[in-house]
């Protein structure tokens, strides 16, 4: 009973279990770090150091994504770029007009999220991106618009090249997901749903989850696969 309630408990607060190696683990802790060491440096370039550190702290959440979910549909590059760069244009363009408050960077991340789904970019961290472009220091309101390409841009691509490289590395990660031949290739029984299905379901349910149609249908064959694997097992120690 009490092991039930713990788990029923566990189910409603959103814990999940995570089977990811202990050096899976700590390699996305160490790449991240890397690569926000090099964020910052080019960041310290162009602002001053509380800035700066806000820069830092925004691009910080998007190298979660980056290096601990490397195949999910928010890590791409598309949304990582363009998320941050349109939400900065955002967050910069109500500063312009509205000057800064916290109900004015409230409306921005608003609207910044609001576009990311439209140009289909949705990328949390840009949420962040709008919200201290408004409320930022006067280093960065003195930038306008030439925000956008530095420090942002340069960090935004230099971010993307440590991803590609460091994530690449190693075999069991491909980054951008479209590298994973695997994904783009599987063939899949003629009787069983078809990728199509998955985004049908998606939209009918009218929910957006971190992870693409073609990487659910590569995880349930892969499921399936292993159940064929067992069942086999099982079979052959019946009794004859």
């Amino acid at each position: 009973m009490f092991i039930s309630l713990c788990r029923n408990i566990a189910r409603f607060i959103g814990v999940e279990i995570n089977k990811t190696s202990h050096f899976e683990r700590f390699l996305s802790g160490i790449t991240a770090c890397i690569a926000l060491a090099g964020v910052f440096y080019i960041s310290g370039l162009f602002l001053s150091l509380p800035d700066s550190l806000l820069v830092v702290a925004s691009i910080g959440a998007s190298a979660v994504l980056l290096f601990a979910i490397p195949h999910g549909a928010l890590s791409q590059p598309w949304p990582f770029v363009a998320g941050h760069l349109i939400s900065a244009f955002i967050g910069i363009s109500f500063y312009q007009a509205f000057g800064a408050s916290f109900m004015i960077g409230a409306m921005a991340v608003g609207t910044s999220i609001i576009a990311m789904h439209y140009l289909g970019c949705l990328h949390p961290p840009g949420g962040s991106t709008a919200l201290f472009c408004v409320i930022g220091g006067s280093s960065l309101h003195a930038m306008g618009y030439e925000f956008l390409l530095y420090p942002l841009l340069s960090n935004l691509l230099a971010m993307l090249l440590l991803a590609f490289i460091l994530n690449n590395a190693f075999y069991w990660r491909r980054y951008p997901s479209f590298l994973n031949a695997s994904l783009r290739n599987e063939k899949n029984e003629k009787h069983l749903f078809e990728v199509d299905d998955l985004y049908h379901v998606l939209e009918a349910e009218d929910v957006f989850i971190d992870v693409s149609a073609e990487e659910l249908m590569h995880i349930y064959n892969a499921a399936r696969e292993k159940a064929k694997v067992r069942h086999k097992g099982l079979v052959s120690k019946l009794p004859k």
